[in-house]
C-alpha cells in the first residue's frame, strides 16, 4: 500500500513539475489561516509599507536578513498574517526558494498552495515579463544559502558577492 502511494504521488510530483516554475497554486484560504497571525503575533513579524506601488507593473523585492528558517519573509509574503494584500492592493507576492523545497513530498504541496516558487532565472522572467499578468511581486531573499551560513546571534550580515543575478533581472526588466 505505501508503494502504491509512492507510486501515486510520484507520478503526480513528474505531471506536476513545472508548477513551481510557473506561479504555484496560491490558495487564499490557506494563505489566511489564523495560525499565520499566531506565528507572526509570536516572533514577532512586521510589514512596513514605505511605498505605493502601482498594480500594473511587476515588482523586484530584495529580502534581508535570510535568517535561519526565513520566517520573515514566509509570513510577510506567503500569508496575509501581516496583512500584504491590504497594505499593496493589486499586488501578489511571490516568494523565490530552493528548487529542493519542492522535492520534499507534501512539504512541496504547502509551498505551492501558498504561492511560492522556485528561485530561478525562469521562473522570475515568467512574472516579470508579463506573462502572468501585471501586478506580481518577485521576492527573492538575496544573500541566499550563503547568508544563512553566515547566521550569528545578534549581527546582521549582508551577504551580495556573487549575488547580483536579481539585479540584472530588474534591469533586464525595466
Amino acid at each position: 500500500m505505501t508503494l502504491l502511494i509512492g507510486l501515486i504521488y510520484g507520478s503526480w510530483m513528474y505531471i506536476d513539475r513545472y508548477t513551481d516554475v510557473r506561479g504555484g497554486r496560491s490558495s487564499n484560504c490557506l494563505r489566511r489561516l489564523s495560525i499565520w497571525s499566531i506565528v507572526s503575533d509570536y516572533f514577532p513579524i512586521k510589514l512596513i509599507k514605505t511605498e505605493d506601488l502601482d498594480p500594473n507593473r511587476n515588482y523586484i523585492f530584495g529580502y534581508h536578513p535570510h535568517g535561519v528558517l526565513t520566517f520573515g519573509a514566509g509570513i510577510n509574503f506567503l500569508t496575509e498574517a501581516t496583512h500584504f494584500s491590504t497594505l499593496f492592493p493589486g499586488i501578489r507576492p511571490h516568494l523565490m526558494i530552493l528548487r529542493f523545497q519542492f522535492l520534499v513530498p507534501f512539504s512541496r504541496e504547502l509551498f505551492l498552495n501558498l504561492g511560492a516558487c522556485r528561485v530561478s532565472r525562469e521562473s522570475c522572467q515568467y512574472f516579470l515579463n508579463g506573462s502572468s499578468g501585471q501586478g506580481n511581486a518577485v521576492v527573492i531573499v538575496c544573500g541566499g544559502m550563503r547568508e544563512l551560513y553566515l547566521t550569528e546571534y545578534q549581527t546582521m550580515i549582508f551577504y551580495l558577492k556573487k549575488r547580483k543575478g536579481f539585479i540584472r533581472l530588474a534591469l533586464e526588466n525595466g
